[in-house]
């Protein structure tokens, strides 16, 4: 595994931590943010579903046993596709109540 992967889990955890800070000062009037904040987690969940594939590496140098790895990296898959989800649901809700408003 050469030094860029290795930067680019570290860079992976702090844009994870980043989108968990975001989710938990999301409030359920912020379409937008829950918008921008689903495609962020949808586009990270992608990497840490390749993270996962390549459990064998990583698990190699961090001398971690493989399916440990990629159990981190399947809870982290997740938890941001469990955010994705959630986020289109207030993305969904806050459109209809402004089409709602704009209907009155």
């Amino acid at each position: 595994m050469n030094s860029s992967q290795e930067l680019n889990l570290k860079q992976d955890i702090a844009d994870y931590k980043v989108i968990l800070d975001n989710y938990q000062a999301l409030s359920s009037e912020d379409g937008d943010t829950a918008y921008e904040l689903a495609k962020q987690a949808l586009a990270l969940c992608d990497r840490w579903s390749e993270i996962a594939f390549q459990a064998s590496q990583y698990s190699t140098k961090y001398e971690v046993s493989k399916s440990a790895f990629y159990d981190y990296a399947y809870r982290k898959y997740r938890v941001l596709m469990q955010i994705h989800d959630f986020c289109r649901v207030v993305y969904r809700q806050c459109s209809e109540n402004l089409r709602n408003r704009m209907d009155v």
